[in-house]
This record gives C-alpha cells, sequence and structure tokens, in this order.
C-alpha cells in the first residue's frame, strides 16, 4: 500500500512540475498616461534589419517597431532606431530619433514624444531567445493644443521580437 501511494505521490509532482515549465508566459504593454492606465496584450514587435546592398539611405540600420491595441480601442505605436551596439539592449531616448505615440480614435487625437515634440526613455532591460522586457517613461505632447502636454509613466514592455 505503502509503494503505491508513494509511487502515486511521485507522478503527481511531476505533472505539477511539467504543467508549471509549460505555462505561457505573459505578453503585454502597459503604462500609466497622466492619470489614465493603458493594457495591450500581445504586443507585436518587429524588427527590420538594416539593409546596406541598395542605394537607399534610409535603410541601412535596424530598426524594430512594437504596436499593441488597447482596452478602449487606442493604438500604440513605438519606434526605435538600432545604434552601433544594435537593438538587443541598451537606453534609447527620443532626441536619437526614437517615438513613442497613442493614438485615440475618439477624438481623432494623437500622443506623442520624439525628437520634435515630448520626451521618451526606452531601457531593454533583457532579450531572451526572442523574448523582450524593458521599460519606459516621458511625456506625451499633443501637437493639436486640444491636450496639455502628459506623463507617461510605469510603462513595461514584454513581446516575442520578430523579422520583418
Amino acid at each position: 500500500m505503502r509503494l503505491i501511494l508513494t509511487i502515486v505521490c511521485v507522478a503527481l509532482l511531476v505533472s505539477a512540475c511539467e504543467k508549471e515549465r509549460h505555462e505561457e508566459i505573459r505578453k503585454f504593454v502597459s503604462f500609466q498616461m497622466d492619470s489614465v492606465f493603458f493594457i495591450g496584450e500581445n504586443p507585436k514587435a518587429v524588427i527590420t534589419k538594416a539593409n546596406l546592398t541598395d542605394t537607399d539611405p534610409n535603410n541601412d540600420i535596424d530598426k524594430l517597431t512594437i504596436t499593441a491595441s488597447g482596452e478602449q480601442a487606442e493604438k500604440l505605436n513605438i519606434t526605435l532606431i538600432g545604434t552601433s551596439e544594435g537593438l538587443d539592449h541598451g537606453v534609447f531616448r527620443s532626441q536619437d530619433g526614437n517615438r513613442f505615440s497613442v493614438y485615440y480614435d475618439e477624438p481623432n487625437i494623437s500622443q506623442i514624444a520624439d525628437q520634435t515634440y515630448g520626451s521618451f526613455t526606452l531601457s531593454i532591460s533583457r532579450i531572451k531567445d526572442s523574448l523582450m522586457e524593458a521599460s519606459f517613461y516621458g511625456t506625451a505632447v499633443d501637437t493639436s493644443g486640444t491636450f496639455n502636454p502628459k506623463p507617461v509613466t510605469h510603462g513595461y514592455i514584454r513581446a516575442i521580437v520578430t523579422a520583418d
């Protein structure tokens, strides 16, 4: 009887460990803008590699584009321009050509942070295989003048990076 009980306990333990190993890691982007929270599940993160074989100077550097839709149909777009160290780690600031924007269908307004408006800093903390984790913050500006500049805080991204 003890032998059967021991075998059942070991089988349950092995089964629980296998289930834990196969749990899916949640992919999302979240941040707070002013007092509103943005949460987007399963963001897309697409890297476009530099093409040095043609005559177009606009595609001579790697670019990472992260997109997500929020719960209220708002659309997030983050574009990071590669550096000499690549796009797999480091700090990316808006004055370096990087861009953050949130578009709201209703009332047709975009809040942006780029080289001209606002400020934006994103730090890639980890890339393992194709899973990227990053945090960000900044100040987003409505170029139409409808809203005052809004702080972007508590930004976090976990996404699978794919190649274009």
